[in-house]
């Protein structure tokens, strides 16, 4: 019965070749089915035109796609060769720990063999994290030039392509020309920058930033102011998944030598570079694929120093008080030191000078901070108003902040958005805030306001980003910070302070928007007693505004000075009924822990 069923399976074959035979015969060539039964020879012999005009179009459509694909497949990474950059780690300031730790990563992937022997495996990458411009992408040329080894350099968005497949493809020949080069130079090294691009879980975006040491206080102009998840699991198999024996040297030696086949090891560092590194994958973060994050962070006031001497040795610049720069730009990365330092030259070359000085670096960081001045022409009552209002923001921070925070500037000159404003900075770095610290943030906040309220019995819109600024500063007081009256904090729903909107849980909870209310208040009223208090002082300011429009530095310490402000004043932190007791908190003034104050209308 099976060989039957057989028969009858190859008679079926048969027909359905026959059939085929006879419908082509018929369609392409115009030969009758009975014809073509009779004499198949000669029909064959017909069909071989047709074959051979089939064969080319097939193969100019293989041809076609093959092309294209290859051309969408290049990638576009770019090899740098040994001794070819000259960029070492003595060029990378300011980040001690950060090349410590990739010096000593370095090191193992250099001497592989050795750690390999000890019973260790090399590590596999090397993840730099942290705010932009610290220097991730300079630490990444700080390796090309000093591995020895080919450094292959690609972007996170370069994997990106409208065809699906194509970007692990990509994927793909990057590392295949990683592995070749490292049989050809005992070790290689992939850069993948802004990994964030084809790394991250979908539909996940965190942009953290980082805060700036310097608070500015502005009086606006009003209201009106597919593929990647393929390319994510090419990407993790191609940094550890399965190594294959490659060549025909392993069917050599299975099927004539009866040997195992060798399974190769590359010796390939794979490093990337993110300033989202919460945004990313777990599965590429761990230990197997990217073994060690290193976190690239702003400079502290020696690492600043040390930068600020570095990109000045390169310019003609008058002695310069390094200390002083360093003070003075709290919050700053190395790329804003060396734009600083660059805008500060150009201002030197439009004076006709061929060197920099102290008062270049100072409005260069002007320039960076607040932007170019606009020439605009207020009316009398107009430019009254933003007088007051910013003399109100100065006479209030230097009360409440002197000693922590130093004036920079108070102008009433336009820039960007901002009619006026007064900034702020830090004198030295700071890590946390107390209590009184944030309700002194709040005051500074609401004091153009109630400054308008007091000389002109009405506020204007300027005060809309002052408002913003205070909401959420009483925001986090009382729901993340635990200084309200519970000590429950938002903050743990989303799993992080910027996760889950935790200042709109907090401002939709009716409790805790009342809490918020009578910070609010009360920081309101005790600015109107401040000011009341010192009304001439306040004046003063004004006056000296309305006569220069624009103080700056020392200016602003001999007028304070002129108009008896000496001492500072000590911030009374409020009982609210319920609230758990604390410690005493330290003296007044602005923090670098706490929320920011940097708003504009």
């Amino acid at each position: 019965m099976d060989r039957y069923r057989r028969y009858l399976r190859w008679l079926r074959r048969a027909t359905y070749a026959i059939a085929i035979y006879l419908v082509v015969a018929y369609l392409l060539v115009g030969v009758n089915p009975s014809d073509a039964l009779l004499h198949p020879g000669a029909n064959l012999a017909a069909f071989r035109g047709v074959v051979v005009q089939g064969l080319v179009l097939v193969g100019f459509i293989i041809v076609q796609f093959v092309a294209m694909f290859w051309f969408l497949a290049r990638g576009n990474d770019y090899v740098i060769y040994p001794n070819e950059y000259d960029v070492s780690f003595d060029d990378v300031r300011g980040q001690p720990a950060a090349v410590d730790a990739t010096k000593e990563v370095l090191r193992v992937f250099q001497g592989f063999k050795d750690f390999k022997q000890m019973g260790g495996y090399p590590p596999h990458g090397i993840l730099f994290e942290g705010p932009p411009g610290t220097g991730k992408t300079l630490m990444a040329k700080a390796i090309a030039g000093a591995t020895g080894v080919p450094f292959l350099f690609a972007t996170g968005s370069g994997f990106s392509n409208m065809f699906l497949g194509i970007g692990n493809l990509k994927v793909r020949r990057l590392f295949t020309k990683a592995r070749n080069m490292s049989d050809k130079y005992g070790g290689a090294v992939i850069f993948i920058d802004e990994i964030d691009a084809v790394g991250a879980r979908g539909g996940v975006s965190d942009r953290s930033a980082p805060r700036e040491g310097t608070d500015r206080f502005v009086m606006g102009a009003g209201m009106n102011g597919g593929g990647g998840m393929g390319v994510i699991n090419e990407l993790l198999v191609q940094m550890d998944g399965f190594t294959v024996p490659r060549g025909l040297w392993r069917h050599v030696r299975r099927i004539v030598l009866r040997s195992r086949p060798k399974v190769p090891f590359y010796n390939i560092l794979v490093i990337a570079a993110t300033n989202r590194a919460s945004s990313l994958d777990p599965a590429l973060l761990r230990p197997g694929r990217f073994d060690r994050k290193i976190h690239v962070g702003l400079p502290d006031s020696e690492g600043r120093e040390d930068i600020a001497r570095y990109y000045l040795a390169k310019v003609r610049h008058e002695p310069i008080d390094f200390s002083k720069l360093a003070r003075m730009t709290v919050g700053y990365s190395p790329a804003m030191i060396k734009n600083i330092v660059n805008e500060a030259l150009l201002f030197a070359l439009q004076d006709g000078r061929d060197a920099l000085r102290w008062d270049d670096l100072w409005q260069a960081k002007l320039t960076e901070e607040i932007g170019l001045k606009q020439p605009v022409k207020y009316s009398d009552r107009e430019k009254e108003m933003v007088a007051v209002h910013e003399a109100g923001h100065a006479v209030t921070s230097y009360a409440l902040q002197r000693g922590e925070r130093q004036i920079q500037v108070i102008t009433i000159q336009k820039r960007e958005s901002a009619l006026g404003l007064v900034s702020s900075q830090a004198i030295e770095e700071m890590y946390l805030s107390t209590q009184k610290q944030l309700l002194a943030q709040v005051q500074v906040s609401l004091a153009g306001l109630v400054a308008e309220e007091i000389w002109f019995g009405q506020t204007t819109s300027g005060p809309s980003s002052d408002l913003v600024n205070a909401t959420r500063i009483a925001a986090v007081y009382v729901g993340l910070y635990g200084m309200g009256r519970s000590l429950v904090s938002v903050g743990a729903a989303g799993g992080g302070l910027l996760d889950g909107d935790p200042i709109g849980s907090v401002i939709r909870d009716p409790d805790r928007r009342r809490e918020m209310d009578a910070i609010l208040d009360d920081c309101r009223t005790r600015v109107r007693g401040l000011l009341t208090a010192k009304r001439s002082v306040v004046e003063g300011v004004r006056d000296a505004l309305l006569v220069r429009e624009e103080l700056i530095g020392d200016e602003i310490e001999a007028l304070m000075a002129d108009l008896g402000e000496r001492e500072p004043l000590d911030v009374e932190v409020p009982v609210l009924p319920g609230a758990p007791a604390h410690l005493p908190a330290g003296p007044s003034g602005n923090g670098v822990g706490g929320a920011n104050g940097d708003g504009r209308a």
